[in-house]
């Protein structure tokens, strides 16, 4: 059902803030390098009006605030937009979603849509360039059959549309593309590739008069990875390239000078031991530097963490950083914001732009509540001063939504500022719209108070294991057994970005948990997991706007990215989360009338009735999906897991595994047994989220009213489950789901965790487990005694390594003084029935491993 924009167009003003804050394949594209040329034979599609008269606002009671005009069809989902202005024309290109599938469309303010560059695929957020002839250039990320994603290029000149021209093309994801125009007239697009299982900046100029492609320059590759690139120019045709880093296992921003020789110079901005990304940059009016703006975070980020309070999340303690880049100098200036820069708690994507004044503009997502607004404040370089801040009312979206400057002179007010939203007024989402403001200077916004200096967080306690030395991400765990090679990778897959109801201003979006998965964990494989419907709808646009992000952080067979999600039913059947090889798998929500209502009835019916859809509907529907997924259940002992005896079977076409451990929160092996404490600060408790307690490093003996959650009563009541682990909300690094796969991407992931080649871990512990020859996780039946062998490579000196039987501690190895052990033992005493036997490792350190089980029964 269609729903119209909720969203009052006489509030889309800014007003003062308080002090607190099926797939289509998509059109075939030409080969890279060839001419993207500017006027085409190919008549452009007739122009229409937009949807939506301006707004024109009182001037007496917003003197500050011009014309709001919203942009596109209003039925639509219209999101991602990007914009650009040359001689008193404005453009703006963005995403249009008709509920299957993603059209890119270019329209002009004042004329309306001129045309529709691209339909029926997975398109990801485009850029706009115009060069000195006034060609528009759109560049935008086209998601490919084969899961990777190109970068593809149209011009528009006069109404005239050009040739889709391939920009990128590589075997693994290119987009987070940036554009404009230098001062000899070049359009510009930089970008990040994923091509090398990291992240990568590129960068290409299109001629202006010949439209040719260059070649590609490559602005930061090698250490480290480097995201999220955005592109000025200065007076003497030098390309400016603001990108982040994580050499050195933290982030920080860099500035590319790519010089017309070629030459590429790279200048630190703002570095600090404290987290600095996600940057913006404009020219300063005189043409001596650069106003630049980014995120600055929290200390030691990404590092082990777990889920405690909302100071160690990946968006915790998030402020602005703002600065002036020097050219004569080569020096970077910082200008704190302070009150001005904190509208909420925390902040995020700061965006500079230049007003008509000369003067600096910042607009930046606050967190308020429950929402992420905009607010928008400058930087009057006379005084020396910032005007008081204020909220663009009805920009209320998803945190990862930039508002952009226009490039370019504007032909009124002192600067227009472009961005989407839905206007909502809770967290569901609605119909979102692209609009277009005019802001009229910040003379007309009173004084902000006095700046504050920049917080001190360099005294922040930390773990004690963050002290253990990491494996590097190349070291590469292979297993060969039986004459098949496994290889052992490792993921999470229970993360929560600003979609999901809770902890949403602290969790962070889906680009922050990749840049954490990619370059602080070094993972191997991620899918975040935002929740269906407890608390708030799941939106199909949001699940769309989801994968189409793990598109755009996919490197296949060097790192993948996952589509997953939380069901999260109530104890007694338990969270689930889960998790699709392949990108449009149903949303299976708990609420029945929520599924029949959804897309996915038509294909997938589950029957009409009263209650919730059961965990066997659920395992009915994803038998008849037809496609690899898994599911994983969570959290065990606590009101979120699963009481295991209230259900006759597992069906094991889709449910293999559960999380022994969460990061979050604690390990629900079972009562009495031990308790990983790594991630936790000195004196910190564990969290529970049960009747549970315990301090640390002592078990938890008793979960109450929810022991029948625990993992060992899972197995001793039949449940062949093998283990995992995953974050859950704000830990990092001390949870890696391990898997032994044959074959190492989407397909190959699922398939070793149908067969319960997997481990859990809170450290990279390499542990091998076989019984019989038979790897880990397998059901045997034999008439000779068990012979169980395993090896353990630690990351610490070993304090204890236990084979488990039927959930008892049966061989105990302690007092190991060193970080390898391997062992061979048979079981000469086997017990009636079935056996089950699994390995336990404790490091000194306070991290912890676990194997899946072997399940043996003699014949």
């Amino acid at each position: 059902m269609r729903r119209q924009l909720i969203v009052s167009f006489s509030l889309l003003l800014l007003t003062s803030l308080p002090l607190q804050a099926q797939e289509v394949k998509p059109k075939s594209a030409e080969k890279p390098g060839g001419k993207a040329t500017p006027k085409s034979a190919q008549k452009a599609k007739a122009k229409t009006k937009a949807k939506g008269a301006p707004i024109k606002p009182k001037e007496a009671a917003y003197p500050f605030v011009g014309e709001v005009k919203r942009i596109g069809n209003s039925d639509r989902q219209a999101d991602l937009p990007a914009a650009a202005s040359q001689n008193g024309r404005i453009f703006v290109a963005h995403l249009e979603w008709n509920g299957a599938t993603d059209d890119l469309v270019l329209a002009e303010s004042g004329e309306g849509k001129i045309a529709t560059l691209a339909s029926g695929g997975v398109f990801h957020a485009p850029a706009i360039a115009i060069d000195g002839g006034g060609t528009v250039w759109i560049a935008w990320g086209v998601t490919r059959e084969d899961t990777t994603v190109d970068l593809v290029v149209r011009s528009c000149t006069d109404g005239e549309v050009g040739d889709e021209v391939i920009l990128a093309d590589s075997n693994a994801a290119e987009a987070f593309v940036a554009g404009g125009s230098d001062s000899n007239g070049h359009a510009w697009f930089a970008w990040q590739s994923m091509r090398n299982g990291k992240a990568d900046i590129y960068a290409r100029n299109i001629d202006s008069e010949s439209g040719e492609l260059s070649e590609e320059f490559a602005i930061a590759t090698g250490e480290g990875g480097n995201w999220e690139p955005r592109i000025s120019f200065d007076k003497e045709g030098n390309a400016w390239v603001l990108y982040d880093s994580s050499i050195g296992n933290e982030f920080n921003l860099n500035l590319a000078k790519l010089s017309p020789d070629k030459n590429i110079k790279i200048f630190p901005i703002g570095h600090s031991d404290r987290y600095e990304a996600r940057g913006s940059l404009t020219l300063d009016a005189d043409g001596s530097g650069l106003w630049i703006a980014g995120e600055r975070g929290r200390v030691r980020w990404g590092l082990d963490a777990r889920g405690h309070g909302n100071t160690t999340g990946l968006n915790a303690q998030k402020e602005i950083l703002f600065g002036h880049f020097d050219f004569a100098s080569a020096t970077f200036a910082e200008i704190p914001l302070g009150p001005a820069g904190m509208a909420g708690n925390p902040v995020n994507l700061p965006e500079v732009g230049l007003g008509a004044s000369g003067d600096p503009w910042v607009a930046y997502r606050y967190f308020d509540r429950i929402l992420w607004r905009v607010a928008v404040t400058s930087y009057r370089r006379i005084s020396k001063s910032w005007s008081s801040r204020r909220r663009l009312e009805g920009g209320s979206y998803g945190q990862d939504r930039r508002a952009t400057f226009l490039t370019g002179k504007v032909p009124t007010g002192d600067v227009r500022i472009v961005w989407a939203s839905d206007g909502r007024a809770t967290k569901k989402h609605e119909v979102s719209g692209v609009f277009l403001a005019s802001l009229k200077g910040a003379s007309h916004m009173a004084d902000a108070t006095v700046p504050g200096a920049p917080k001190d967080l360099s005294g922040e306690a930390f773990a004690a294991s963050q002290v253990t030395p990491e494996r590097s991400g190349d070291d590469r765990h292979v297993w060969k057994v039986g004459g098949q090679e496994y290889g052992l990778y490792w993921g999470d897959l229970h993360r929560h970005t600003d979609v999901s109801n809770c902890r949403t201003g602290f969790d962070g979006t889906i680009v922050e948990h990749f840049r954490y998965a990619y370059d602080i964990a070094k993972l191997d494989f991620l899918g975040t997991s935002d929740h269906t419907d407890v608390g708030k709808f799941y939106h199909p646009y949001e699940w769309w706007h989801n994968q189409r992000m793990h598109d755009a952080l996919h490197s296949p067979r060097r790192f993948n990215s996952i589509y997953a999600y939380e069901r999260e039913q109530r104890w007694p059947w338990g969270h689930r989360n889960v998790v699709f090889a392949q990108r449009g798998g149903p949303i299976v929500y708990i609420n029945r009338k929520l599924y029949r209502d959804s897309p996915w009835q038509a294909s997938l019916p589950v029957k009409a009735g009263v209650g919730e859809i059961s965990p066997a509907e659920l395992w009915d529907l994803l038998r008849r999906y037809e496609k690899p997924v898994a599911l994983i259940s969570h959290t065990g002992a606590t009101g979120m897991g699963t009481d295991w005896s209230k259900y006759e079977k597992i069906d094991h076409a889709t449910e293999n595994l559960v999380e022994i451990f969460q990061g979050a929160r604690v390990s629900y092996e079972g009562e009495g047994a031990p308790q990983p404490t790594a991630g936790l600060k000195p004196g910190e408790d564990y969290t529970v989220n049960g009747d549970a307690d315990a301090t640390p490093p002592e078990p938890i003996v008793d979960f109450g009213k929810f022991k029948a959650g625990t993992y060992q009563n899972a197995l001793e009541l039949g449940r062949k489950l093998g283990v995992f682990a995953s974050s859950d909300h704000i830990s990092q690094h001390v949870s890696y789901g391990g898997v032994f796969c044959k074959e190492f991407d989407r397909e190959g992931i699922i398939e070793g965790f149908d067969a319960r080649r997997t481990i859990a871990a809170t450290d990279k512990i390499y542990l091998n487990f076989t019984c019989n020859g038979d790897l880990l996780g397998s059901e045997i039946v034999t008439e000779e005694d068990p012979k169980l062998w395993l090896r353990v490579d630690g990351t610490a000196k070993l304090k204890r390594v236990t084979i488990v039987r039927n959930e008892k501690n049966w061989k105990v190895y302690e007092e190991i003084g060193r970080t390898t052990l391997e062992k061979d033992v048979t079981d000469e005493k086997m017990l009636k029935g079935e056996n089950r036997y699994y390995i336990r490792v404790e490091q000194e350190d306070g991290n912890m491993a676990w194997s899946s089980p072997v399940w043996v029964t003699r014949k």
